[in-house]
C-alpha cells in the first residue's frame, strides 16, 4: 500500500496512536523520565505522516511535537 491508498480510517487510527504516543510523551516530560528514542521517533514520523496527508493536528499532538522540538534543540545546544 502507497500513502495515495490510505483510507479515511486508517488515517483515524493514525491520529488516535499518534495521540496516545503524545499523551504518553507528555506525561514522560512532566515526570522528567527520559523519553526512549523510539516513542519520539514514532511520534515524529506519526505527525509528519499526518501533516502530508492534511490531517489537522489536535492540541495534544501539537503540544508534543513542540516539546519534542524544544527537547532536541536543549540537546543539540547553542
Amino acid at each position: 500500500m502507497s500513502d495515495a491508498d490510505v483510507q479515511p480510517e486508517e488515517l483515524r487510527e493514525i491520529l488516535r496512536l499518534a495521540m496516545a504516543l503524545a499523551e504518553q510523551f507528555l506525561q514522560s516530560d512532566a515526570a522528567e523520565d527520559s523519553t526512549h528514542p523510539e516513542r519520539l521517533k514514532a511520534l515524529i514520523s506519526s505527525a509528519q505522516f499526518l501533516h502530508d496527508h492534511d490531517v489537522s493536528w489536535p492540541p495534544v499532538l501539537r503540544e508534543a511535537v513542540s516539546k519534542a522540538v524544544e527537547r532536541m534543540e536543549a540537546i543539540r545546544g547553542p
